[in-house]
C-alpha cells in the first residue's frame, strides 16, 4: 500500500519503480494540454480572427485552460536552484481553472445574447491573462518555498468559484442549447473538463504531507488529474476542429 515516509512516497507504483515513470506521465499529460490549447486557439483564430464578440473571450478561456497544464507539468522540470519559478508555476495551475471557466462563461454569454452586449475587449482579456500570471508570482514571492498555509487556502479559494461558475455556465448553456448547438456544447465540454481537472488537482494536493498527509489521496488525485489533462486537451482540440464545420455551414 502506498504511504508517506517523511516527504517520500513509498511503494508509489508496483515493484518499487524508483524511476518515477508515473511522474513522466504527469508531465506529458500537462504538456499535452498546453499543446492542445495552442492548436485549438490557432484554429479558432484562423476562422474568426475578425470577430470582436464572444470568440476572443472563448480563446482566452482556452489559453487559461492551457495554463493548468503548463504549471502542472513545467514545475516538475525546473531545477531546484530558486523556488520562485517552481512556486509560480505551482500556483499558476491552481488559478488557471477558475479563470478559464470564467472567460468561457463570458464568451458563452456574448455568443448567445439576443440583445446588445458589451464584450470583453482584447485589452481586458490580455489584462486578465496577465493578472492570472502575476498573482502566482506574488504568491511565490511570499511563500519562497512550498507553504501549506497558503496552499490549502488557495486551493479552496480557486476550486469553489470554479464549480460555481461552471454550474452557472451549464444553466446558461441549457437555455441556448437548441439554437447554438455546436458552440454551446463545446464550451460546456471544455468548462466541465477544466473543472474536473481543477477538482482532481485539489484532491491530489490536499493529500500531501503538510496538509492531510494521505498518500492514497495524493496518488489517486494526481492519477485522475493525468486523465483529466488528456480529457481537457481532447475537448479543446474538438472545439477547434468543430469550428471548421461551423464555418462551412455558415457559407453553404
Amino acid at each position: 500500500m502506498v504511504s508517506f515516509e517523511g516527504n517520500l512516497l513509498i511503494e508509489q507504483v508496483q515493484d518499487q519503480d524508483h524511476f518515477m515513470r508515473e511522474q513522466l506521465v504527469h508531465n506529458y499529460a500537462g504538456l499535452l494540454l498546453v499543446l492542445a490549447s495552442i492548436i485549438g486557439v490557432l484554429i479558432i483564430y484562423k476562422n474568426f480572427r475578425g470577430s470582436k464578440i464572444a470568440w476572443p473571450s472563448i480563446m482566452a478561456g482556452m489559453v487559461a485552460a492551457g495554463f493548468i497544464g503548463l504549471g502542472d507539468s513545467i514545475e516538475h522540470l525546473l531545477p531546484g536552484i530558486s523556488p520562485l519559478p517552481h512556486e509560480t508555476l505551482h500556483y499558476l495551475h491552481m488559478i488557471g481553472g477558475p479563470v478559464s471557466v470564467f472567460l468561457l462563461y463570458m464568451g458563452l454569454r456574448e455568443y448567445t445574447s439576443t440583445t446588445q452586449v458589451n464584450p470583453l475587449s482584447g485589452f481586458k482579456l490580455i489584462l486578465i491573462l496577465l493578472v492570472t500570471i502575476l498573482i502566482p508570482v506574488g504568491l511565490a514571492t511570499q511563500a519562497q518555498q512550498w507553504d501549506p498555509i497558503i496552499e490549502g487556502s488557495f486551493l479552496l479559494v480557486t476550486s469553489i468559484p470554479t464549480i460555481i461558475i461552471t454550474l452557472l455556465l451549464l444553466l446558461k448553456a441549457k437555455s441556448s442549447f437548441e439554437e447554438h448547438f455546436t458552440v454551446v456544447l463545446n464550451i460546456s465540454f471544455v468548462a466541465v473538463a477544466a473543472t474536473l481537472l481543477t477538482i482532481s488537482l485539489l484532491v491530489g494536493s490536499m493529500g500531501d504531507t503538510s496538509l492531510l498527509n494521505n498518500a492514497e489521496l495524493y496518488v489517486n488525485g494526481h492519477a485522475i488529474a493525468d486523465l483529466m489533462h488528456a480529457v481537457t486537451a481532447t475537448t479543446l482540440l474538438i472545439f477547434g476542429i468543430s469550428t471548421e464545420g461551423l464555418i462551412r455551414s455558415m457559407w453553404s
